[in-house]
């Protein structure tokens, strides 16, 4: 081929944050001479959504640009063949989403060297770059706080009569960073004299919302297990148990927060930590507790970090 062309990094790989300076430079080799009209980098971001299931059009789709940004190098020029060097330096926004891909959706960035040439057909080399929100917990309420959720669920029907199960989900903090241990102890009273709980499940689940650009549908939404373990393989009625355990947050893009959104996101994700289970003839019980996922750590998990990543025994069981 005539043109050849490569990207390199200052700091050796293409993941940044927002607020970060992305610099770099683009190696182009070429084997012939060249008539440009102009050559550019091109620093580009967006969202684009698929088309809609059931949509009655085919281009029920979203897209929505967060990003352009233009570095001019020279205009009309002639280029004698070898290597060219052209380098670029930009900052990336603090308010861009990160970067993230889904088979409903994506959001991506990509630095992209232009030479215009005369007479031909532009010469257009993309390379991707990994955008990350930064979501420092630090500065979240809610992120700090400790999580109890306390849930009551009937398990019969009428007209028969029994007691209800509860269950209470203890987390020591709402918000965590990849890599880190959420630690979750889970008490389970089920006071039923007809059903037992059965498959009891914990998991990190990553929920995303997928909105169209040019239809009044309601968003979809797609769910998504990270990490599980089983809790319990059975409480039996009128029994107790108290469980402890452990999940390991996987690498992932932080939440959309809501205070930080300067435009209505068309794709937008937030995470949960899931408890199923069954009962009776083939009945589910889910509960959706929800937790922030960032990028900077609470500095009381740095001072006393978590344990490992497995589902204790019960630590009691009473009849």
């Amino acid at each position: 081929m005539p043109i050849r062309t490569f990207a390199q990094f200052e700091k050796g790989s293409a993941i940044f944050y927002g607020g970060e300076e992305i610099r770099g430079q683009f190696v182009t080799t070429t084997s012939d001479k060249l008539s440009v009209n102009s050559i550019y980098i091109l620093l580009e971001g967006e969202a684009n959504v698929m088309p809609y299931e059931n949509a009655s059009s085919p281009m029920e789709y979203g897209t929505q640009r967060y990003l352009s940004e233009r570095m001019d190098y020279s205009n009309a020029i002639e280029l004698s063949p070898g290597t060219y060097n052209y380098a670029f330096n930009f900052t990336a926004p603090l308010t861009c989403p990160s970067s993230c891909v889904s088979p409903c959706g994506k959001i991506f960035y990509h630095v992209i060297l232009v030479i215009d040439r005369s007479w031909h057909s532009d010469h257009v080399y993309k390379e991707a770059i990994q955008l990350i929100q930064p979501t420092n917990l630090n500065l979240l309420q809610e992120a700090k706080i400790p999580i109890e959720s306390e849930h009551i669920k009937s398990l019969c029907c009428w007209p028969f009569s029994s007691g209800p199960a509860n269950l209470t989900l203890t987390i020591h903090f709402g918000g965590y960073v990849p890599g880190q241990k959420i630690s979750c102890t889970v008490c389970i009273d089920n006071q039923s004299v007809g059903n037992d709980l059965q498959n009891v499940q914990l998991c990190l689940k990553q929920i995303m919302s997928y909105a169209s650009t040019r239809s009044m549908d309601r968003p979809r939404v797609r769910e998504k297990s990270l990490v599980s373990c089983v809790l319990s393989e059975c409480v039996k009625r009128l029994s107790k148990r108290l469980i402890r355990a452990t999940l390991v947050v996987p690498p992932v893009p932080p939440t959309t927060l809501e205070v930080i959104e300067t435009i209505d996101q068309i794709i937008k994700v937030r995470y949960a930590i899931g408890i199923s289970m069954q009962y009776g003839f083939c009945l589910n019980w889910n509960i959706d507790t929800p937790i922030i996922i960032g990028t900077v750590p609470l500095i009381q998990i740095i001072q006393n970090p978590t344990e490992s990543c497995t589902a204790t025994a019960p630590i009691a069981e009473t009849d």
